[in-house]
């Protein structure tokens, strides 16, 4: 388990001499013999960036479209080459401009095993920031690309770039059918330690798994990189001599200084053995005779003199090796099929350790960990996660009607590949060039009003019983209000009653699979309104005058009420001009006199002096200090009152200007985090029926707590700073955590962790895909994340979460520039203080993972997934019905969903056949009110409106392997367990 690995090991970070951070490695020649070889694979391969120094595009006219060409034509003309390929992004667009005879050689090289593609997701994908159901997505993306042009399937997969791995790759990969996985980028310190045991070959399980069932086989390389001169063994100075594109006269040289040497009849004996004693060293590291060796690096092979000189000069030392008997190997060039065939008939995957656990934070040298990227450009972070709502919207409406709304399946494509392009691990990280950043952003935003377009036009017509909506018509304005800050808000809609209106109508929509009770905020010109349900019935609402926290420019108010809504269910609200009503007024209290210009035309005001105050509701209390921070939370519980000190506070890092220190990727503060006091804050508090707020304006950012359990919002703008300036927000409590704090995994799962005194403060960060929570015997503190960002738990009773950062160097990982494209950036949590079921016992006192509360779990869903405002263009009635004009339109499929299931994707597959992804949540029964049953029954014949003498079968997560039909439409899923199924058309 890594975690006890982590507990063990020294990080000493001692010279190992050529091979820096290992060991002089040795061996006995006589542990080969004729009947019993080394088998060396060498593995040739290019890795291909979807993003990163040049934009996507640019990659393929530039480079990619060139490899993929030679390579048809290269390895056609000996049947011994060999050459493995991921990223579909590119193939897939380098198809689209083939020729058929190109087309028919790759079919011939697949066929014959010359060709292979590994993992086959459209993207490489990060696997820190990214959430499951993005990376699972991108592997759909792939895979029916695959079976659809080439009927082709992988079994393997290649992992070698992403900045610390993640046990959510081989979760997801080992239900798509895979068989082994390849991985690089792992702490040096944690290569030595399995390297000296022989166990940088182990089955991968999940956390909770206690039988083995989620096991995959992985590969981890040993040495600092996936280059040739760290791939052939431990010395890269010999190593290098053998990459032949460093050959004179190519332009890419050897640092060590020894150029490598064109093989001739009188070097080969000489060469051959150079560099076979290198792969016998690299053999000692693994506890097998089979030894898999990649030969490539990014966007390697672009040029045909590099095909030649690399595969002719390694062909004539493998003839070599081959024809010597006393060299005791066999040597060819192979791919990852070739290499885990070779290694299962030597050694079954059951005598291989298995190991449990991640990867992070991973640091490739000295105290140079990768924890800056978790938090880099934040605005786009949030912007995927923002996008991941829109395509989950589009999953719950378009698998029922899309069979009849075939158009809208092209822009649904375009959608999910500009998605899936931003998983890549320069993508979502936020470590690419900034006109890469831009492109990124460019297509993100070009999907997410292609989402909407879907949406709005399959919410037609499910609400008009089926009427076909006209394809350039918009029918609705999706979510005018706060969902991404894009700077001015330009893209806000304010609900405006022209004369003759008597009512707008706002449908929302509810992507997740359980009733929803929510305060929705819209945004009018008028704060004379009333608000009636879908039966025409009046309910409460709120007004403020805090309509846009960043334009005092812009008159409007913010409405609020509450929708109650079924599972995946469309359900209308009218606004209608109506009298004052003064109780949904709400009352501001200032503690700044300088803002009172804001509100001349607002009667429930008062200038109040600085002083501490305090919030509530039926459910908590929570106490400010006079400067609006939150200092203490007041639990209503029906059989005791509870408070708990929670005092919240920003921080900021910073680090010496000039070359080495932090940039997009490494975090190297110089001393730990100043608390920012800020003399000039300007706090605005809002008490109203149905939520309240405090508003603090500071210099640098606005941080907003509402009111409804406790949401926070910072608005966070350090653009104009010329410094290295790194901005956290701090939570400090008594809770007695004992330097143990859990984090998710990927949006999938949460992982025990624990501060480490051996490692420097950026060792101690980590990514929160979703959510974190600290604990001790009585209360819990979960921190619910509506964007990936770095975290730390860095002394007791405490967590923090990174804001933004902007650097003003580059951090030599080869971006070769300083991280200075800031925008304002709205980051989103909700914070969820929890006590204890009095005498819960937990089951593991060493339990290794963690779960939610039912509550906090169905919180997360609701951040990461809110409901959406369908605001109606059209004035007219028609879709709600002559007869009764009481009655607004809906949409209700009345489904019986068990609350831990979550739909994770609905995918229209070709022959308009469905593909379904559904994933079961465990929570925690002692923060519980629900108590678990292990065993889920859910009826998916009624979930997708399939008649009983319909087919289901179950399938592999990317539906590209279908599996036994199911016989009854009843199935049952354990908790955390992730399942697929393929409905035929």
């Amino acid at each position: 388990q890594m975690g006890r690995v982590y507990d063990q090991l020294k990080f000493d970070n001692i010279d190992g001499g050529v091979w820096k951070q290992g060991w002089n490695v040795k061996y006995n020649n006589n542990q080969w013999t004729p009947d019993h070889k080394l088998k060396v694979f060498v593995v040739p391969h290019s890795h291909n960036d979807p993003g990163w120094k040049k934009t996507f595009e640019n990659y393929y006219t530039s480079q990619t479209r060139s490899i993929l060409n030679h390579m048809v034509s290269k390895l056609l003309e000996d049947s011994r080459r060999k050459f493995i390929w991921a990223e579909i992004s590119f193939f897939s667009l380098w198809w689209s401009e083939a020729s058929q005879d190109a087309k028919d050689k790759v079919k011939l090289l697949l066929s014959r095993g010359q060709l292979e593609f590994v993992t086959g997701g459209w993207v490489m994908p990060d696997e820190a920031t990214s959430h499951y159901s993005s990376v699972l997505e991108q592997l759909t993306h792939g895979h029916q690309w695959l079976l659809q042009h080439l009927n082709y399937r992988p079994n393997h997969s290649w992992s070698i770039d992403p900045f610390g791995l993640s046990p959510t790759l081989p979760f997801i990969l080992k239900k798509c059918g895979f068989d082994s996985l390849v991985v690089q980028r792992t702490h040096y310190s944690v290569k030595k330690y399995l390297a000296r045991n022989k166990q940088l070959e182990f089955r991968w399980r999940q956390l909770w798994d206690g039988e083995g069932t989620t096991e995959l086989l992985t590969h981890m390389m040993p040495f600092y990189s996936y280059d040739i001169p760290h791939t052939c063994g431990p010395d890269p100075k010999v190593c290098c001599q053998f990459d032949f594109k460093r050959l004179p006269g190519y332009g890419v040289y050897c640092p060590w200084k020894v150029p490598p040497k064109v093989i001739t009849e009188k070097n080969v004996a000489h060469r051959a053995e150079l560099i076979l004693d290198q792969y016998k060293k690299k053999a000692q590291l693994y506890d097998s005779n089979v030894l898999l060796v990649p030969l490539g690096d990014d966007f390697r092979y672009d040029h045909f003199t590099e095909w030649d000189a690399q595969y002719n000069n390694y062909q004539k030392l493998f003839d070599y090796i081959n024809s010597n008997p006393d060299m005791n190997t066999k040597i060819q060039f192979g791919t990852l099929t070739d290499y885990f065939e070779e290694l299962s008939k030597e050694k079954p995957s059951t005598d291989f350790p298995t190991l449990s656990g991640d990867f992070f934070t991973y640091a490739d040298r000295d105290n140079d960990y990768w924890s800056g990227y978790y938090s880099s450009r934040p605005f786009y972070k949030r912007m995927d996660r923002v996008l991941i709502s829109y395509l989950r919207q589009v999953f719950g409406l378009f698998s029922r009607p899309i069979k009849l709304l075939e158009y809208l399946k092209e822009e649904l494509y375009d959608a999910r590949s500009h998605h899936s392009l931003f998983q890549h691990h320069d993508g979502i990280t936020g470590t690419a060039k900034d006109h890469v950043v831009q492109d990124y952003a460019k297509k993100m935003l070009e999907a997410i009003k292609k989402c909407q377009n879907v949406i709005q036009m399959v919410s037609y017509y499910l609400l008009s019983n089926g009427k076909i909506p006209e394809s350039n018509t918009k029918y609705f304005i999706l979510d005018g209000h706060e969902k991404l800050y894009y700077g001015r808000h330009k893209e806000q809609t304010i609900l405006t009653f022209p004369s003759g209106v008597q009512a707008r109508l706002v449908t929302f929509y509810n992507p997740l699979t359980f009733t929803r009770n929510e305060i929705v905020t819209l945004r009018v010109e008028n704060r004379l309104v009333q608000v009636r349900d879908n039966n025409g019935n009046v309910v409460a609402h709120q007004i403020s005058p805090m309509c846009d926290l960043m334009d005092d420019l812009i008159k409007c108010y913010q409405l609020s009420f509450v929708v109650s809504i079924q599972p995946l269910s469309l359900v209308t609200y009218s606004v209608e001009p109506s009298d004052d009503e003064n109780e949904a007024h709400v009352n501001i209290r200032l503690l700044n006199p300088s803002l009172a210009y804001k509100f001349d035309d607002w009667e429930n005001k008062e200038i109040v002096t600085g002083k501490d105050f305090t919030l509530q509701n039926n459910d908590l209390s929570a106490a400010f200090t006079k400067d609006g921070f939150l200092k203490a939370v007041t639990l209503k519980q029906e059989t005791n009152v509870v408070t708990i000190p929670v005092h919240l506070s920003f921080v900021k890092y910073s680090t010496p200007f000039g070359p080495g220190h932090s940039g997009a990727y490494l975090f190297l503060p110089d001393s730990e985090g100043e608390t920012i006091k800020s003399t000039t804050a300007r706090v605005i508090i809002v008490e109203g029926r149905l939520i309240s707020q405090v508003i603090v304006e500071m210099p640098k950012h606005v941080h907003v707590v509402t009111f409804k359990g406790i949401e926070i919002h910072n608005l966070v703008n350090i653009e104009g700073i010329n410094a290295n300036y790194e901005l956290a927000m701090r939570l400090s409590t008594n809770i007695n955590n004992q330097d143990v704090f859990y984090t998710d995994l990927n949006g999938v799962q949460i992982i025990k962790r624990k501060r480490l005194n051996r490692l420097p403060l950026q060792g101690n960060y980590y990514p929160i895909p979703s959510c974190a929570y600290i604990e001790d015997n009585n209360t819990r503190m979960t921190l619910l994340s509506a964007q990936p960002l770095g975290f730390g738990s860095l002394s007791e009773g405490q967590i923090e979460v990174m804001q933004d950062r902007r650097l003003l160097q580059d951090d030599y990982r080869g971006l070769d520039q300083p991280v200075m494209d800031n925008r304002p950036t709205l980051t989103i949590f909700r914070l969820h203080l929890e006590t204890k079921v009095p005498n819960c016992k937990k089951a593991e006192t060493n339990k290794i993972w963690g779960s939610l509360s039912d509550t906090s779990h169905s919180s997360l869903m609701t951040i990461l997934h809110p409901l959406h405002s369908l605001a109606w263009t059209q004035t007219d009635t028609t879709l709600a019905g002559e007869d009764d004009l009481n009655k607004r339109p809906k949409y209700d499929p009345g489904l019986p969903i068990p609350s831990n299931i979550h739909l994770v994707s609905a995918h229209i597959l070709q022959n308009m056949s469905t593909g379904i992804v559904i994933h079961s949540t465990s929570f925690d029964s002692c923060f519980s009110t629900l108590q678990d049953s292990p065993d889920i029954l859910l009826n998916l014949g009624a979930l997708f409106n399939v008649k009983n003498t319909d087919k289901i079968y179950g399938s592999s997560l990317t539906f590209n392997k279908l599996m036994e039909e199911i016989s009854s439409h009843n199935i049952h899923i354990c908790e955390n367990d992730i399942k697929a199924f393929f409905i035929p058309n």
